[in-house]
């Protein structure tokens, strides 16, 4: 009689939580509808006369990247298996995750799980929004506002490594600080952000740099990366290292790697 209790709490427990975690994909699943919908011409491909309104090292960058020849409206889906760290107190959390980029609608949306916690990052229509939910059950967490805003097009911004044909984006303007060093100043709507792309020796970026909003505050943000490899055709970082650069020194907060990466036509 126990186990017969205890199997049907079982039981029941795991068809909540499987319900929630449906609920949950479905509701990201209607979010990367829209990010992905489009009335643009989705053959048209990047040539390099494109390129000509780039500094020189991004426009060689990108072309070495193999951006050339690619749709110049589309969308992709890469999956990640990495960790993350929310306080510097805190152990090391695993997590496995989706990201969706697009080139139609300028923006984002992450989608991890780090159990039992779900994730969804997302910055769509030029709003971001942070969402930790239990399962799919209940929100722990909904952060919102003019700081996720920012700290939202930031990392939009120096994700574009992961996603090169975003590079284009016609928000976007450019200026050399150095023979390795560019800025990029995008503007979203009333957000503007300036972040800084450093080049190595071999014309490649290695990592990003911007002010985003920790908690309340605005730090120092420092995405570095690692080897590129050919994903799909495109030349990208296999990983990236998200870093805050305080005070008192670094603090590495988050790392990912890419364990798969695809174009994905969703047309209809």
């Amino acid at each position: 009689m126990t186990l017969t209790i205890i199997g049907g709490i079982v039981l029941l427990v795991l068809i909540i939580g499987i319900t929630g975690i449906t609920s949950f994909n479905s509701s990201v699943e209607k979010e990367k509808t829209a990010l992905f919908s489009s009335n643009k011409i989705l053959d048209e491909k990047i040539i390099e006369n494109d390129l000509d309104i780039l500094p020189d090292v991004m426009k060689n960058y990108l072309i070495k990247v193999k951006a050339v020849g690619k749709p110049k409206y589309c969308n992709i889906v890469f999956k990640q298996k990495g960790k993350i760290k929310t306080d510097p107190k805190k152990n090391w959390l695993p997590f496995t995750a989706t990201q969706y980029m697009s080139s139609n609608n300028s923006g984002f949306i992450w989608k991890a799980r780090a159990f039992p916690m779900l994730i969804r990052d997302k910055y769509v229509d030029h709003k971001g929004e942070v969402k930790v939910s239990l399962l799919g059950l209940r929100n722990m967490i909904v952060f919102s506002g003019s700081k996720v805003d920012q700290s939202s097009l930031g990392r939009y911004l120096g994700e574009l490594i992961w996603f090169p044909i975003g590079f284009l984006d016609p928000d976007i303007s450019w200026s050399v600080i150095d023979p390795k060093t560019i800025k990029a100043t995008i503007t979203k709507s009333d957000q503007t952000l300036e972040g800084y792309f450093v080049f190595d020796k071999n014309g490649m970026i290695e990592c990003f740099k911007t002010k985003r909003y920790r908690d309340t505050f605005l730090e120092n943000f420092i995405g570095e990366v690692g080897e590129y490899q050919d994903y799909n055709g495109l030349l990208i970082p296999n990983t990236m290292t998200a870093i805050w650069d305080l005070k008192d020194g670094k603090l590495d907060y988050f790392k990912a790697s890419i364990i798969d990466y695809k174009f994905e036509d969703t047309t209809h």
